[in-house]
C-alpha cells in the first residue's frame, strides 16, 4: 500500500478535469438543481445552496457546517414522527473540510504516475454509478480510500475487493462472497450498499425530491462514515477517531485529480431526473 498515514491525517461523472476552485467548491457542496420543488425539499435545497459557500475558501480553509436559518425552519413533522430530523442534527459535519497535507500531496503525485492502476476501473465505476444513481467521482473516491484500486485487497476484518465489502454485506446486496475479488462484482456490491445508505439517509432526514448526486455535504460525510462504521452512524454526532480519519481520506481523494474519470469508453453517465428518483406515489425508487 502506498498510504502510510497517521490517524490524524486522512465521483462528477464527466471525463474532463474541472480543477478550478469554483468547480471544486461546487463538487464539495453538491449543489442543488435550480428548479427544486418548494416544499420541504425546496427549503432544504435553499438551505444547502452551494452558491452560499465561498469558493475561494475551499478546499484549504475550515468551513463551518451550514445551519438552519430562522426564515427557513425545518418542516413540522408532527408529534408521531420519531425519525431524527435535519434540525435536530444541526447539519453537523463529521470533520471540517480537510486541508491537503504534504503526505497526501506526495501520495496523489505517485498515484497520478500510475494511470494503469488508478483509471483501470473507470468504465465499471461509471456503469454502476449510473445503475445506482450515484456520483461516479464519489464512488471512485471510496474505492481509492478503501483499496487504492487493488481488487485483491483483503482487510484484517475480512472485507474484500476494490470496495472492501464484508462478505455478509455483499450477500445482502446479491453478490456472493466468493466473487468479491472480481472487479465488477466488487464494485457492484459497494455501489449497491452505498445506494442503500443513501436511501436510509433520505428517509431519516426527509430529503424526498433531492437526488443522490445533489446530496448536501453534511449528509455525504455521514454516508461515508456509515460505509466505514455501519448504518447507525448516519444519525450519530460522535464518531470513532478512525472513522473521522476515513472521512477525511475520502474527502481528500474526492478533491484530488486521482479520482478524475479519464478512461471511460462509450459510456455516457446521465444524472437521474426527479421522475426517475421519485415514484408517482412520492416514494424513493
Amino acid at each position: 500500500m502506498i498510504l502510510a498515514l497517521a490517524a490524524s491525517c486522512v465521483q462528477p461523472a464527466k471525463a474532463q478535469d474541472p480543477r478550478s476552485a469554483a468547480s471544486r467548491g461546487a463538487r464539495l457542496a453538491f449543489s442543488f438543481p435550480a428548479k427544486a420543488p418548494m416544499g420541504a425539499a425546496g427549503r432544504l435545497n435553499q438551505m444547502f445552496d452551494s452558491s452560499r459557500m465561498r469558493a475561494d475558501s475551499l478546499p484549504g480553509a475550515v468551513v463551518a457546517a451550514p445551519r438552519l436559518s430562522e426564515k427557513a425552519p425545518a418542516p413540522d413533522l408532527g408529534p408521531t414522527d420519531k425519525r431524527p430530523s435535519a434540525a435536530r442534527l444541526h447539519q453537523e459535519l463529521v470533520v471540517p473540510v480537510p486541508k491537503e497535507t504534504p503526505v497526501y500531496r506526495r501520495t496523489f503525485k505517485i498515484l497520478l504516475t500510475q494511470p494503469e492502476k488508478t483509471d483501470r476501473w473507470d468504465d465499471l465505476i461509471l456503469k454502476y454509478a449510473r445503475k445506482y444513481r450515484l456520483d461516479a467521482r464519489f464512488l471512485k473516491s471510496i474505492m481509492a480510500a478503501e483499496s487504492e484500486f487493488d481488487p485483491k485487497a483483503v482487510s484484517p476484518a475480512g472485507a474484500r475487493g476494490l470496495m472492501q465489502v464484508m462478505p455478509a454485506t455483499a450477500a445482502s446486496m446479491g453478490v456472493p462472497a466468493r466473487k468479491l475479488n472480481d472487479p465488477e462484482h466488487g464494485i457492484k456490491a459497494g455501489a449497491a450498499y452505498i445506494q442503500l445508505l443513501f436511501k436510509t439517509a433520505w428517509r431519516l432526514f426527509h430529503l424526498k425530491g433531492v437526488r443522490y448526486t445533489d446530496v448536501p455535504h453534511w449528509v455525504m460525510q455521514r454516508v461515508v462514515a456509515a460505509y466505514h462504521a455501519g448504518p447507525k452512524f448516519l444519525t450519530r454526532n460522535r464518531w470513532y477517531g478512525s472513522t473521522r480519519a476515513y472521512v477525511r481520506k475520502v474527502v481528500l481523494f474526492y478533491h484530488s485529480k486521482v479520482t478524475d474519470l479519464r478512461r471511460p469508453t462509450g459510456i455516457t453517465l446521465e444524472l437521474p431526473s426527479y421522475s426517475e428518483t421519485i415514484s408517482p406515489a412520492g416514494t424513493l425508487n
